[in-house]
């Protein structure tokens, strides 16, 4: 059967800012071709019509970060112009958070949370969205059971439930395995999800972190038992700092594997604050990603917290483009100290000092806009 006399559908994701391609856009793909016998399923990132799409059926538009939500709304505008009749489906994180600027913008009103009928569907591991895919993905939980400030998974994903088949997403000719659960460790499934994967055989990771609030010493035999490499875990509040100390110390003694941990910044954390938890996990030679709390929001513009501000944040930015690789602080002492100072007074006049240096640099290359 020619392409032309096939049903098409378009699934479109508007900017690629991720290493991993649209899950959702993969499960739906495998829906559509279970329902749609013979068809075919076209994937792209970005404005483009696909060679050799002429009769397509609908198209599905996902949506990431917040802050990317003009190149949805530009995409959303670009297909509903190229193909006026056909049916516009646009879902995902952003979506789900801002759905009355899209529908404001766009007249179309957004599916919010997760698409129920494809979630039980494998990913189609035969469309990349332009990525070089190296592991398999999937879910052994849903949701959270915690309901931190900062964060949006309760609006996206409201109830936690467990994925007693999540084995189905796995593809063979995959050599890892990632997991994108929001709080795996509080899963009542945990013991057989370490069985199953001890069968499987491959490295995982969990992406989003352990909850090491749940990492005792039980949690850290059973998954000893299992190939998780790194060990995540976030340290979003200085009041962790038992429980991420406890985590640290058990992680060593039993997974012998690194360990990178989240740091959160610029919510309700004190730059001195941010500091003392960066200084901190250095002293115990783990690797930290600090991560910028951003509210939800549609602009690009940064929006320093009560004790942040605009200067700060560009310069912590900057340091960790420069001096540490893909914003990665490393365990080296020297280096930190050299980098942020010996206190979390020298801490913040390092980082008002790199962003002046940046700010001079730019006036030499415009000395118009100075």
């Amino acid at each position: 059967m020619k392409i032309s006399q096939q049903k098409q559908f378009l699934l479109v994701e508007p900017v690629s800012k991720t290493p991993y391609p649209p899950l959702g856009l993969m499960k739906i793909s495998s829906m559509l071709k279970e329902q749609n016998k013979r068809c075919h399923v076209f994937d792209i990132v970005g404005t483009n019509v696909p060679k050799g799409l002429s009769r397509v059926e609908a198209i599905y538009i996902t949506t990431l970060f917040t802050w990317d939500l003009d190149a949805a709304i530009r995409t959303i505008h670009f297909y509903s112009d190229n193909f006026p009749k056909v049916n516009l489906n646009v879902g995902g994180i952003a979506a789900t958070l801002l759905p009355g600027d899209i529908e404001m913008q766009t007249g179309i009103r957004p599916h919010i949370g997760i698409l129920k009928e494809a979630e039980s569907f494998r990913p189609d591991y035969s469309l990349s969205f332009g990525r070089h895919i190296n592991s398999s993905i999937t879910f052994a939980s849903r949701g959270c059971v915690r309901k931190c400030k900062f964060c949006s998974v309760s609006k996206h994903e409201p109830q936690f439930f467990i994925k007693r088949n999540w084995e189905r997403d796995i593809q063979p000719d995959l050599p890892y395995i990632t997991f994108w659960d929001n709080n795996w460790l509080a899963s009542p499934n945990l013991r057989v999800d370490c069985e199953k994967i001890y069968r499987i055989g491959k490295p995982v990771d969990f992406n989003q972190g352990l909850d090491a609030r749940l990492y005792d010493i039980e949690t850290a035999k059973e998954l000893s038992m299992i190939n998780i490499n790194p060990m995540r875990f976030a340290f979003d509040d200085v009041r962790m700092e038992n429980q991420i100390i406890k985590a640290i110390k058990l992680a060593n003694k039993y997974s012998g594997r690194e360990i990178r941990v989240y740091v959160l910044y610029n919510f309700e954390d004190t730059p001195e604050d941010f500091y003392y938890r960066i200084n901190l996990m250095n002293k115990m030679k783990v690797l930290t990603f600090p991560m910028e709390y951003r509210k939800t929001s549609a602009s690009k513009r940064r929006f320093p917290g009560k004790y942040w501000n605009l200067p700060l944040l560009r310069a912590l930015k900057l340091s960790l483009l420069f001096y540490y690789r893909r914003g990665m602080i490393t365990t080296s002492r020297r280096s930190l100290l050299s980098i942020y100072g010996k206190n979390p007074r020298e801490f913040t006049e390092k980082l008002y000092q790199i962003f002046e240096y940046d700010k001079n640099l730019k006036s030499r290359k415009h000395p118009s806009s100075a």
